[in-house]
């Protein structure tokens, strides 16, 4: 895999190797974490952010009353709820990470299409 890059990279000018530089770099976890808030779905990551602090106060909150209860039956009562928040949060979580995956290989994708256009545009050019 190594051999086909480093052919690549020969075949590119140094203009499209400086563009092609910029995008090897993957974001910081901070700007990936930001750029779910961009583009058409942004309301539904900002929906999953709200959903999520509500799931862990909720399920704080029955914690809460879980360990102050005193009666078997109460600390039942308070558990369930308190187990179906912090189990809701870690789905919330689970979809987060799958939409930074997302983004991750659709980054990957874009930057072979830019490989290939530039390796075609070149080819195009020589014959």
């Amino acid at each position: 895999m190594k051999d086909i890059d480093e052919e690549i990279r020969r075949t590119l000018s140094g203009e499209d190797s400086k563009l092609l530089a910029r995008f090897e770099v993957d974001p910081s976890l901070v700007r990936q974490v930001l750029d779910l808030f961009s583009g058409n779905l942004r309301w539904i990551s900002a929906a999953g952010w709200v959903a999520g602090f509500a799931l862990f106060a909720a399920g704080a909150y029955f914690w809460w009353r879980f360990v102050h209860a005193e009666e078997l039956r109460h600390m039942l009562l308070w558990l369930a709820p308190a187990a179906v928040c912090f189990f809701g949060l870690g789905l919330v979580k689970i979809w987060f990470w799958l939409e930074l995956q997302k983004n991750a290989v659709l980054r990957e994708v874009k930057r072979l299409e830019l490989q290939v256009a530039r390796l075609a545009a070149r080819n195009a050019g020589a014959s």
